[in-house]
């Protein structure tokens, strides 16, 4: 756009001076001849050209607003109906959080006239309360709320007095509250069930109290509203709440007082669209027997049922079907009634058909094997990632080899995936299954971990001899780059006997190189090899090692000095996990 010209400017100043000038009587200019210098007589003009100055100023930013107001009117979203505009910003603020709802709100408000207008005069703005807002805050919002929903968000707040005074602000509205969130690190989290109202869409209830969970709802009656449900250390009367229509279903940490199985199996197939199912150290009482037919969940993406007893976790899954599962952790507490905990993965298997792509498409596998658990997971690339598959598998007191055999019978992972086999110490390496699948069907490990101080030489070994698989002559995790040895016992001759079956030739070394007949299909080559402790191994073994592998493959630490197979990266960023106390400035504006 071209600024206006000088001689618009001048006129226009020179109109505005005339308005000016017949306001204010403008001294005499007769001082400025050069015979008759006046001081008092510049100071006067200095002061009526400071006065002109801002007479001016304000005089053009009121003609900008005025041509800014009428440009704003003539704009298509200025004809927009009112009612439509309310939703566009509703939908503008949907998934604004409570504490930074009301600075959003703010700045909607503060594009034109026409904006502040809508939003200071309609009550769907003026419904969300956080403990943070000052209580002043509070009394306003609850006044210009007049009778709209309310969403109410009960968040750390350490002074007990306060906390309680906030909920008393609010007990007398609890009938028109939509939305309830209350978290354990708020100080007056029993006091605060009294906000649990008859209209609630959403309650996420966590309290600290696990030894004896906190009871709510005791006089709201069925809840039919209700579509997100999270309750810790807390619990609804089951017999009485509807529980129908539900898209979220978390219950964690009810070690007492939790629901039956049929009131359980009431609540899911009365929810078509249930979209996340979480049960976390919940009891669940067995209750009447229920039906056996199955019910199909289209929509469930979230699956946890973790420290549960095999026979609820079995009961749960043989009677849903979720074809759509991206998010799955089964955690299976050992059952004395049931020592076999192979049951529940065969029932795993038909509850989620797609299991397999599962397991397939997460972007690094994990197999934890010894001979009490069963553990296998994926980890996705990014923790935001919520569309990348994710599986969690823990099983105890169950045959390691029989688990890893049903594993293996879902597993076709793509070439380019990450997979990582550890070994735990009392793992039998020498269990004939487990020696079957090491030279044929452990095709995809890229990286194998024993911690184990015992001796590994039978799978070393193995790891050395050339087999067939299907007519065609392999090696035995033929993708494996990165073996840790730890601090297991081995043979350094069978180690440096299998390198150099292995890897003979593929990095030039000198005792290496051209040695022994070249065979198809050898294995990748070995990028890292961790050894830790003396073991069997001397410096003429590294020396063999580097000549086979190349420098800088082995990790060697002689001393057991760098080495510590507890630790974890989680060591280092527990500090992360501290919620930060920043600046809660909240007020009410007009």
């Amino acid at each position: 756009m071209q600024p206006p010209s000088d001689s618009v400017l001048d006129a226009a100043t020179a109109i505005i001076l005339e308005e000016v000038r017949a306001e204010n009587s403008p001294p005499s200019s007769d001082f400025h001849a050069a015979d008759n210098l006046d001081l008092s007589a510049l100071d006067r003009e200095i002061a009526a050209l400071d006065t002109t100055l801002v007479a001016v100023q304000k005089r053009l930013h009121q003609r900008l607003a005025e041509t800014r107001k009428l440009r704003n009117a003539l704009a298509v979203i200025s004809r927009l109906p009112t009612e439509l505009m309310i939703k566009i910003f509703l939908n503008e603020l949907e998934e604004v959080t409570v504490k930074q709802y009301y600075p959003r709100v703010k700045t909607l408000s503060q594009v034109c006239a026409a904006w502040h207008s809508i939003i200071q005069n309609t009550v769907n703005f003026w419904a969300h309360l956080h403990s943070d807002f000052s209580l002043k805050a509070v009394g306003q919002i609850l006044h210009k709320s007049r009778n709209a929903p309310l969403t109410v968000e009960c968040g750390l707040l350490l002074t007990s007095s306060a906390a309680r005074e906030f909920v008393e602000m609010l007990v007398q509205s609890a009938k028109r509250i939509r939305s309830l969130v209350v978290s354990r690190d708020f100080a007056a989290w029993s006091e605060a069930r009294r906000l649990v109202g008859p209209k609630l869409e959403q309650l996420d209830y966590r309290t600290t109290n696990i030894s004896k969970p906190l009871p709510l709802g005791n006089r709201v009656g069925r809840l039919d509203g209700l579509r997100e449900l999270t309750l810790e250390s807390a619990y609804l009367p089951w017999a009485s709440v509807s529980l129908k229509g539900l898209k979220t279903l978390k219950l964690i940490r009810i070690l007492s007082q939790g629901p039956s199985m049929s009131q359980l199996w009431s609540a899911i197939t009365g929810s078509p669209s249930l979209q996340n199912l979480v049960l976390n150290h919940v009891s669940v009482s067995p209750g009447p027997e229920t039906e056996t037919s199955t019910f199909t969940l289209p929509s469930l993406r979230q699956l946890h049922l973790i420290h549960l007893s095999q026979s609820t976790i079995q009961s749960i899954l043989n009677t849903i079907r979720t074809p759509a599962c991206l998010d799955v952790n089964v955690t299976c507490d050992s059952d004395p009634t049931a020592p076999n905990s192979l049951p529940v993965l065969l029932s795993l298997s038909q509850t989620i058909p797609h299991i397999p792509a599962l397991l397939n498409g997460g972007y690094q596998l994990c197999i934890n094997l010894n001979s009490r658990v069963f553990r296998c997971w994926t980890e996705r690339e990014r923790y935001d990632d919520a569309h990348e598959p994710k599986i969690e598998i823990d099983m105890q007191e169950i045959s390691p080899y029989e688990a890893f055999a049903w594993l293996l019978n879902q597993l076709k992972p793509p070439r380019d995936r990450r997979s990582t086999l550890t070994l735990s110490p009392d793992f039998n390496i020498s269990e004939p299954s487990f020696v079957y699948a090491v030279d044929h069907k452990l095709h995809f490990v890229t990286s194998l971990d024993l911690t184990t101080d015992l001796s590994v030489d039978p799978l070393v070994k193995q790891l050395g001899r050339q087999v067939t698989h299907s007519g065609i002559p392999s090696w035995p995790m033929p993708r494996l780059s990165v073996l840790n040895l730890g601090t297991a016992y081995f043979s350094g001759h069978a180690l440096i006997e299998t390198l150099r079956n292995r890897y003979r030739g593929k990095k030039g070394g000198k005792k290496g190189r051209g040695k022994g007949a070249k065979s198809p299909n050898k294995p990748v080559p070995l990028t890292s090899l961790i050894v830790v402790g003396h073991q069997s191994m001397d410096e003429e073994y590294q020396d063999e090692v580097e000549d086979i592998l190349g420098p800088g493959v082995m990790d060697w630490d002689p001393d057991d000095e760098d080495y510590d197979e507890d630790y974890s990266i989680d060591d280092d960023i527990d500090y992360w996990d501290e919620p930060y106390y920043g600046d809660h400035l909240y007020s009410v504006w007009d």
